[in-house]
């Protein structure tokens, strides 16, 4: 028998598990729903393409040393364990606010005019910048000191557009610019991410204002699309950027042939053996980093341009890579996992799973069960379009990829903190069947 297939097969009744008693609870943008998305995708299916035969990392690789099926199998049961774990924490989180349900709830009302002001300013300076970037008109080499800014604002624009539907919803100018800026950072040559991310937003905005749970048909359709060309996507913005519009052109019709000879340049990200490799180089350091991986946050907005050696993201890789499994070089990940077991060793696949999934989902429920016009909906939808991205690159991401690379939303946030600029509400407790009802619609419904 393959040593993994008992492995896959408990990986199978663990996710199975948990979608039966959650399901009832979970919506697209639950943070669970967003957990199970990233396991299934980073661990599941990897496991599923190993016991198939697919080649582990670093085999064939000179000097490299390979994944072992038996890293594998142990990775794979602490993601079942750190899923169940995650699954729990969010329950007691629902159980929680459950039992809260029949108490009001004060939030801060969105105040358009805050919004329309910050897109005023960072929509044409971001667009500047993303210009600048793209035409190579901007220096964005390591050596310039305000690099690292000029990329930040280059994120602008659909940070302020994404503000912009949240508060005025989709109006065709709106989607218009929107339609046009993803295009841009879609055949950009990398950032993939600046595409998806958006993409997660506006599919959850849209099913929040229609009251919907899940995808409609023409989402999982688009998402279906999107799946099938995200894989080529820095090949096709490559060529465009020497352009070549005919290699352009093959490898979008390429993305929608399933021959194994079209789909060679497509390979596996290989998530679970990053995370595998990650934990038996974790295991060789002898120390663990109780946290200090989190504290570069503090200095990152400082240019390396002048602190050349400020601690880095990433600095806790240069420490546990070897000349056979060279993270540091090859830009590898370890998962929130991996960063949960070098800071804090085994309990740390119980302590930061539970403490993720009880924080996440209470801040879900919380900011999804009133009006739609509300700061805590918008900061969670924020929030929750990088939650994958948050899974797989560690923790320090939903900061990253939320406060800097979305600044337009911290923006947001501090001008509606600022007493005055906008007022407060005494909403309907979640029980009430009204709940996420608009006071003002309310009054007109009972008037009719």
């Amino acid at each position: 028998m393959d040593p993994l297939l008992p492995f896959l097969l408990l990986d199978v009744l663990v996710v199975t598990t948990v979608v039966i008693f959650m399901f009832r609870r979970m919506t697209f943008w639950h943070p669970l729903t967003a957990y199970l998305l990233f396991h299934i995708y980073s661990f599941s299916y990897r496991a599923f393409k190993i016991f198939g035969g697919a080649p582990m990392m670093y085999v064939g690789i000179p000097n490299a040393e390979p994944v072992t099926i038996d890293e594998i199998n142990r990775a794979m049961v602490w993601a079942d364990v750190a899923l169940i774990i995650f699954a729990c924490a969010s329950l007691w989180a629902h159980l929680r606010f459950e039992a809260k349900a029949v108490q009001p709830v004060v939030r801060r009302v969105m105040n358009p005019n805050i919004a329309r002001n910050i897109a005023i300013v960072c929509l044409p300076v971001g667009a500047f910048f993303l210009y600048g970037i793209k035409a190579e008109i901007l220096d964005i080499s390591a050596e310039n000191a305000s690099a690292g800014y000029s990329q930040v604002m280059a994120m602008w624009p659909m940070g302020a557009l994404g503000l912009l539907v949240f508060v005025f919803g989709f109006r065709w100018h709106l989607v218009l610019l929107v339609a046009f800026f993803l295009g841009v950072v879609a055949l950009q040559g990398y950032h993939r991410f600046m595409l998806i991310l958006p993409l997660l937003f506006f599919a959850a905005y849209y099913l929040q204002t229609t009251r919907r749970r899940w995808p409609t048909l023409p989402i999982v359709i688009g998402a279906i699309f999107v799946a099938l060309i995200f894989p080529r996507l820095k090949y096709m913005g490559q060529a465009l950027q020497y352009g070549d519009k005919q290699e352009a052109v093959a490898q979008f019709t390429q993305s929608f042939s399933f021959d194994a000879k079209n789909k060679d340049v497509e390979t596996s990200e290989e998530f679970l053996d990053q995370y595998a490799a990650g934990l038996s180089l974790i295991d060789g350091n002898d120390r663990k980093l109780w946290g200090s991986t989190y504290l570069a946050i503090i200095t990152l907005p400082i240019p390396r341009a002048w602190w050349p050696k400020k601690p880095g993201l990433a600095d806790h890789l240069q420490e546990i890579s070897t000349s056979g499994r060279n993270y540091v070089q090859e830009g590898r990940i370890l998962t929130y996992l991996g960063e949960s077991y070098i800071n804090f060793g085994y309990p740390g696949f119980f302590f930061i799973p539970a403490l993720m999934g009880y924080l996440l989902t209470a801040y879900c429920l919380q900011a999804a069960a009133g009006p739609m016009q509300r700061l805590s909906r918008y900061v969670y939808l924020v929030v929750f379009m990088v939650l994958v991205q948050t899974y797989r690159d560690g923790l320090l991401s939903i900061l990253v990829f939320t406060v800097v690379h979305n600044m337009p939303m911290l923006f947001t946030v501090i001008c509606h903190m600022i007493p005055g600029f906008a007022k407060k509400s005494l909403d309907r407790p979640a029980a009430d069947p009204l709940a996420g009802v608009e006071e003002e619609e309310v009054a007109a419904r009972q008037l009719q």
